[in-house]
């Protein structure tokens, strides 16, 4: 189905012609101001528009609830009814008695959609979504998820819950609403699923929204037949890991029937989920962050699988890392488990960061050099383990930084378009290694950990958009 806002078309805009030329049936939507849109908060407005366009052959109208509910039978047919509501100030605490008393009203569907700022109200969004997963699935009326980039992971679940629609951005760039997922995504990120997942992963971290992981993870588990889901968690406070990473069965999410397997953690929260692990691995421990947290039985595992990625892809390039000069920008997790892993391949190691304090701290943990960025002109290897320039803009303190010619650059962050550090590179004759490759060779030891299954790499390498990897 279509869906059509009224509230986004230009004024006089031909809604029949819309219609009658749309390729699949069409939901009449005028979302008002008061919920998100920029239709009319009026009612005698918003019934002269329904009136109008009764008589056109949508298969849906979308009726607000605290505007519309009269026109219900009145003017549009119950059977022909999605009746919503959009909270936009958060989840309203008596959500469930809500939707009770939309669901009483016998319209077709019932769209439930409170805006989600924090991890609490994904987890009310989906114990709701919860309640409602009974029944057949047939006959299911509640469409339940929350919007904004908090609320992703409520879009991916709703459906594996039973929702009977699922609502998507029309095209990249043309979202309706904060946190829309494409079609194609849909089908990338659940489209093995048919119901329930047997198990859940997901990704920590803030923010998420552009992570591939999901999509990378869910391709190898389409190429073994695994009926997993991995979702992105935005974790916007640090609190908020302390109901995820503990024992296996013990987090809120078993409360909701779902069993967590596993969680990759990004920036900026790798130190921080190492020191929630009950016990690390000695590389972890080293280097006080994680990227990979396995609750199990009475306990929580971490690794920093990080460190494969980055040594793999160094390997690809050819370079052998003892006693090579290598410097590592930045000082957060990502930093330290970079240094860590080429402290244990044999390099000589120093760090530089735009705090220098913190910069120093990292240098004296870790029992490496602490240094400037400037001062690289005998360095063979470079790990930019910090957000500068990963959406391609200038970053003036990367642009200090002064390597030989012929150095690899290894680049942790990623995006759709070059980073600085790769544009960069192209202007300074140096190698590069994006972030994605890293990212691929990272969730390949992930992957093992989480699943116990040999990963199938060349899956999870299409789904990123890069060339056939070794096995």
């Amino acid at each position: 189905m279509i869906e059509l806002r009224a509230d986004l078309l230009d004024a006089g805009c031909d809604l029949a012609a819309l219609i009658a030329g749309s390729p699949r049936p069409v939901i009449v939507t005028l979302r008002s101001c008061s919920e998100g849109g920029k239709g009319s908060d009026d009612p005698t407005e918003r019934r002269r528009f329904f009136e109008r366009a009764a008589v056109l052959p949508a298969l849906l109208f979308d009726l607000e609830a605290e505007r519309d509910r009269g026109l219900v039978d009145a003017v549009i047919p119950r059977d022909r009814v999605i009746l919503s509501a959009h909270f936009t100030g958060g989840v309203p605490a008596d959500l469930e008695e809500r939707a009770a008393a939309m669901l009483g009203a016998g319209t077709r569907f019932v769209k439930i959609v409170p805006t989600a700022a924090r991890l609490a109200d994904v987890r009310a969004v989906l114990h709701l979504a919860q309640a409602l997963d009974r029944g057949s699935r047939r006959e299911r009326r509640a469409v339940v998820f929350a919007v904004g980039e908090v609320g992703r992971a409520t879009r991916l679940l709703g459906p594996l819950f039973g929702a009977p629609l699922a609502y998507a951005a029309w095209a990249p760039g043309r979202h309706g609403a904060a946190g829309q997922f494409l079609p194609q995504d849909f089908d990338a990120l659940i489209g093995h699923l048919g119901g329930r997942p047997r198990r859940l992963f997901a990704v920590l971290g803030s923010p998420v929204g552009g992570s591939l992981s999901p999509r990378m993870h869910a391709a190898a588990y389409r190429a073994l037949g695994l009926p997993n889901v991995f979702i992105p968690l935005e974790i916007r406070d640090v609190e908020e890991l302390d109901g995820l990473l503990v024992p296996a069965g013990e987090s809120w999410l078993a409360d909701l029937g779902l069993a967590a397997g596993g969680f990759a953690v990004t920036m900026p929260w790798k130190g921080e989920a190492a020191r929630r692990c009950t016990l690390l691995a000695p590389r972890a421990e080293r280097a006080g962050a994680v990227n990979t947290v396995l609750p199990r039985a009475d306990k929580v595992l971490g690794d920093c699988t990080d460190m494969d990625g980055i040594t793999r892809v160094l390997a690809n390039e050819g370079m052998e890392l003892p006693g090579v000069r290598a410097l590592v920008l930045g000082a957060g997790g990502a930093a330290r488990a970079a240094i860590v892993a080429l402290q244990l391949a044999g390099a000589d190691v120093t760090v530089a960061a735009r705090d220098q304090v913190r910069g120093e701290e990292a240098a004296r943990r870790l029992g490496v050099s602490a240094g400037d960025i400037r001062a690289g002109e005998k360095v063979s290897v470079a790990v930019n383990a910090t957000p500068a320039g990963a959406d391609g803009s200038s970053s003036p303190w990367l642009e200090q930084l002064r390597l030989p010619e012929g150095a690899v650059v290894v680049d942790l962050p990623y995006g759709e378009a070059p980073t600085f550090l790769e544009q960069l590179a192209g202007r300074r004759g140096w190698r590069y290694v994006g972030g994605k490759n890293v990212l691929l060779f990272q969730a390949v030891a992930q992957f093992a950990a989480m699943t116990g299954a040999a990963p199938p790499v060349r899956a999870m390498a299409a789904a990123l958009g890069l060339a056939d990897a070794e096995e």
